[in-house]
Parts: structure tokens; sequence; C-alpha cells
């Protein structure tokens, strides 16, 4: 398989990619703004993870924000009816988000130990496992000094065997290195990583620290495709793609994807293609040749995407020649 297997932190190992189900979630809303999924379809979404698992995908990750839990419940199910064991299966949720229980939308940010105590037992009733192999604070760049809580709460949730590990969504160093030295627990960061985020300042310290990296965004929410051939074609549907986010570099406000961005994919679609790759499996394939310790998490809506994507199980990563002429042209 190409040396695509990684042993985690728990002693296994399983191939080293994942699904991103942010997507699964469907649609929300947070103070009146998208950030969610629209035209998403349940049984679409069970019938991707299926394929996902057929494919040999193992790793999972999700979070309590996602749908209100919807994504959750979801993998819940998929995981329920599949003919593989639950110990075999890597589940990595998120916690940090208070969501309203009628109508699904985001309230806001919580960093109490009580509240990110509940978050833990809720993803837990959701997903119906008796543990989670990892649970990530959620919220990007929450202040230091205001987080201390969280990582208590999910040290106690450790020791208590709710969590077997725990990590920070954030692209910052610093936020992941505080929290690393404190809590042997501390095992993973969830950060940006594709081509356009070459993420060298964070991957220098997962490496130090021999911690395990996990990719969001590694085909820059599909820009990386091949899907978007033009400045003209827009995201379709009302989503967090076209909503105008302050974070979102990959589309403009309205769904139109980023031009400069567009015309530096094609001019690396020769290197990404070269060896029979999709544009998808080359871009998954840079993100996996940038360090060992690297899982890429690509979202996917539908079991083609699935295949697409995880057909970079058997190709394995891209050269470290190829990485350095994509980083030259996208510097």
């Amino acid at each position: 398989m190409n040396g695509m297997n990684i042993e985690l932190w728990n002693g296994q190992s399983a191939p080293r990619m994942g699904i991103g189900t942010w997507v699964m979630g469907g649609q929300q809303y947070w103070n009146g703004m998208s950030v969610g999924w629209d035209n998403v379809d349940d049984e679409q979404s069970l019938a991707t993870l299926r394929t996902s698992f057929d494919l040999g995908v193992r790793i999972i990750d999700t979070a309590a924000q996602y749908g209100a839990g919807h994504s959750e419940r979801i993998i819940g199910q998929a995981i329920k009816h599949s003919q593989i064991p639950r110990e075999e299966f890597i589940v990595c949720t998120k916690a940090g988000f208070a969501c309203d229980p009628d109508t699904g939308d985001v309230l806001g940010e919580v960093d109490s130990k009580e509240d990110i105590t509940k978050n833990i037992d809720e993803s837990l009733q959701r997903l119906g496992v008796e543990y989670l192999d990892l649970v990530k604070y959620h919220i990007n760049w929450h202040p230091i000094d205001q987080s201390y809580e969280v990582f208590e709460a999910f040290e106690e949730a450790r020791l208590a065997g709710k969590i077997k590990a725990f990590g920070w969504s954030t692209d910052d160093p610093e936020r992941a290195s505080v929290f690393a030295d404190k809590y042997d627990g501390f095992v993973a960061v969830q950060h940006n990583l594709n081509l356009v985020t070459p993420a060298n300042d964070i991957l220098n310290l997962i490496e130090e620290r021999k911690l395990y990296s996990f990719n969001r965004q590694p085909l820059a929410m599909g820009l990386l495709t091949g899907k978007y051939q033009g400045v003209d074609k827009a995201a379709e549907g009302d989503d967090i793609r076209s909503a105008g986010a302050e974070w979102m570099r990959y589309f403009n406000k309205g769904g139109t994807p980023n031009a400069d961005f567009l015309q530096k994919i094609e001019t690396a679609r020769g290197i990404l293609t070269g060896d029979g790759r999709s544009l998808a499996q080359g871009s998954l394939g840079y993100c996996l040749a940038k360090s060992p310790r690297t899982i890429p998490i690509p979202g996917c809506r539908t079991a083609k995407q699935a295949r697409d994507n995880f057909a970079v199980i058997e190709k394995g990563p891209l050269t470290q020649n190829a990485v350095s002429e994509l980083e030259n042209l996208f510097a």
C-alpha cells in the first residue's frame, strides 16, 4: 500500500487517509450566515461512508457542531450497520460550540469545563460508541489563557475512559505547543494543508513533538478537484462557500472561485496528474508527501467523490521533487 499505513497514538495501524464529514451535517446558520452545506441527502451520505469503508478508510473526522450533531448521527448509523468491528475505526470529533437544539443553528463558542464535558457526552450518545478515539478543540484562534478548562475537561474525560486522546483544531503552533507540552494525552493538531497553504510552521511543530497532523481543506473546498474550470462557475446552493466568511480564501462572496488560485492550479495540473492521477489524487498526494505524520481528511459528499479521493491510498504520496516544483509554482 506504498507505505500508506500509519501507527496511531493507540498502537493501531490504519491507512493514512480519513474522511471529512462536515458536508454530511447539512445546512446550518450562525448569526444569519450559512456555516453548513446545502442539498445534503442522508442516504447519499451513508452510501458515501460505506464506499469509503470498502476502500479501506478507517479514520472518520466529524464535529459536534456539524449540523448540531447530525453528521455524528449519520456516522453512528454507518458504523452500526457496517460489518467492520468498532475497534477498527478511529472516530474523531470536535467540541467547542453550542447549538440550538430546535433549529440546529450555532449559538456561539464554549470553553468551560462543564460545556466541553457536555459536548463529549452528547457526541458519545449521537455516535453510539462507548469511547471516542480523538477529540479536538474546534475553536481555531481561541485565546490560550481562556482554553485551560477545555483541556482539563479533555484530560478528565481521557482518564475516565470516555476518550482515548485529544488535540486542537488550530493553525497556530504556539497554541498547539502549550497543551502538547502539558498533557501526554495531547496527540494531534488539525490544520489547513493544501497547495495554497503549505503549513510549514505547524508541520515543523508536529514533527518535533511527534504529533499527528490532520489536514483540513486538503482539496481547498473543491477547487483542487478540477470541478471549477472558470471564474464564472459558482458553488451551487446556499452554503459556506458562498457566504463570504472572513476566513474563506478559496471562494468569493457569492461562490465564485478565487481567480488567482484557479490560474495557479491550472499551471500545476501537469505535475499533479503526470503519473495518471486525477487532480484530487495529486493534491492529496501532495499533503501525504509533506510529512509521514500527515493524515488528509477530504470532505466527500458522494460515493463517486470517495472513490476518486481514496484511490490515493493505492497511489501514495507524490515525490519530493514534485512537491518542490509545486511549491515553487505556488510561492
